[in-house]
């Protein structure tokens, strides 16, 4: 199982970078990567600009591109930091459920950005199933909430001294 998700990570990052190919010779390029990503995880690949389409003995898999903005889709209730820059943003669909990941960074302290979510989420009507935060020798955090059938993860830590990363996953129970 671990090999299969190394893989189908390795099609992804391959099959991503192949997505913004414009000339032929780069779209012959997409094609040959196309067939050596689906060799490598057994399955049909199909890139078609920043989307990815990974056709599978268990249903068709669709990733939406890298594209550092909200996807489209993205649940309006699921608060998004007001003071946090959208680093990368992905979406990815299987069986008709769609599953979003969002990476934030913001300059804000972790307690501040917790304190904020844990009341934001509440406000939107979202039920808070579990949280923790830790800030003795490296600030984390992480609050689940849940919504009619939606799970929402929103993790937290310091990437980098003075920068809090912030990642929403959302998506079916």
């Amino acid at each position: 199982m671990i090999k299969r998700l190394l893989s189908i990570g390795l099609v992804l990052a391959l099959a991503l970078g192949l997505a913004g190919c414009k000339s032929i010779s780069e779209k012959i390029g997409e094609e040959v990567g196309e067939e050596i990503a689906g060799g490598i995880v057994g399955a049909d690949v199909e890139v078609d600009g920043e989307d990815v389409t990974i056709a599978t003995e268990d249903g068709d898999v669709s990733i939406s591109g890298d594209t550092g903005e909200i996807p489209d889709g993205f649940p309006k209730d699921m608060p998004v930091y007001d003071d946090a820059d959208v680093d990368s943003a992905t979406s990815m669909t299987s069986g008709g459920a769609t599953t979003y990941y969002v990476n934030l960074t913001t300059k804000d302290d972790i307690k501040s950005i917790y304190d904020w979510y844990k009341a934001e989420l509440t406000d939107e009507g979202w039920t808070i199933t579990g949280d923790v935060l830790m800030t003795d020798e490296s600030d984390m955090a992480q609050i689940i909430a849940e919504k009619g059938d939606m799970e929402a993860i929103v993790s937290l830590s310091e990437d980098d001294p003075n920068v809090m990363g912030i990642i929403l996953s959302i998506g079916a129970q």
